[in-house]
């Protein structure tokens, strides 16, 4: 990893352990609430009255004394399975107050017709780790933890899920509810956002962000701009605890982001650079042309920072 470890070497360190939501409150300057509001008005919905939360499918594997959660990263949810097992909820929760809609495949919203009085752990942050430390809290946070119960037994019982196990899918046995609020009195970190991340979309085009999906390579950014670019190739690996994944997306981040990035900044085509990565060995990074001629600062292996 040259190209890394002359950024990490040279360029002004700062260590930050942050989660992903932490990360994004704190370039927009406000926590991410209310992303599921915007979402159902995006979507057409009547987004004003009542509240909104992402209930995205998902599958809950249970372990011994945990359980895992794993998103729509990792199994296929078609668009007749997402509209029968919307319906099966709604119609059992519906003298309830609470209404799923599938607005695509894999994200799902639910409106509540009573206030939530309850705070949500952002999915980006829960991927991957054992759902018992991140459940619903609040006033009535054991009533949304009793219905998710409910609710999962529920979708145990339908025949979708049994087609899906035969086919060798995972079941689609939870869903996980967040993005709870109203948008907060955000800023735009940039002109402009490049991200495949849909969750953050309505965010960026509220704050008057122009949105783009990211790139594969460097050579795939437009010259002269000043961009929030979002890479998500290690992503699903460090959820996953896939450490051969995450190494070979750590090489092609090198290969099409690190080297590339380098040069530029050499050749003064970039005015300034920065690196944030997320979680516990988290890290910001910032580097300008004149810090690469910092003789005395030597690279720093990838390894210095765990």
């Amino acid at each position: 990893m040259p190209s890394l470890q002359q950024f990490l070497g040279k360029g002004a360190l700062a260590r930050r352990e942050r989660s992903h939501a932490e990360c994004l409150g704190r370039l927009w300057g406000a926590p991410p609430a209310g992303l599921a509001r915007l979402a159902a008005a995006a979507a057409g919905l009547d987004a004003a009255g009542g509240d909104w939360l992402f209930a995205d499918p998902v599958h809950l594997r249970v372990d011994r004394d945990r359980a895992l959660l794993a998103d729509v990263g990792v199994m296929t949810v078609s668009g007749d399975e997402a509209a029968g097992l919307t319906a099966a909820l709604n119609e059992h929760f519906g003298e309830d107050g609470l209404t799923f809609h599938p607005t695509q495949p894999g994200r799902w919203l639910l409106h509540s017709n009573k206030p939530l009085r309850a705070r949500f752990t952002p999915l980006w942050d829960v991927v991957g780790e054992d759902i018992n430390r991140h459940l619903p809290q609040g006033e009535d946070g054991l009533a949304w933890s009793r219905m998710l119960n409910e609710l999962q037994m529920l979708l145990y019982t339908q025949p979708l899920n049994d087609d899906r196990e035969l086919r060798g899918d995972l079941a689609i046995n939870s869903v996980w509810l967040w993005g709870e609020g109203d948008p907060g009195a955000w800023r735009a970190p940039a002109p402009r956002l490049l991200a495949d991340d849909e969750a953050l979309l309505p965010l960026a085009r509220l704050t008057g962000m122009q949105t783009d999906a990211a790139p594969y390579a460097f050579d795939g950014l437009e010259a002269g701009e000043d961009a929030l670019l979002a890479l998500d190739t290690l992503q699903a690996a460090a959820q996953y605890r896939d450490a051969w994944g995450w190494r070979e997306g750590l090489e092609r981040l090198e290969r099409d982001w690190f080297a590339p990035m380098l040069s530029a900044l050499r050749q003064r085509k970039l005015e300034q650079l920065t690196l944030i990565a997320t979680g516990p060995a988290g890290f910001e990074l910032t580097l300008k042309p004149s810090d690469l001629w910092r003789f005395w600062k030597r690279a720093l292996p990838l390894a210095a920072l765990y």
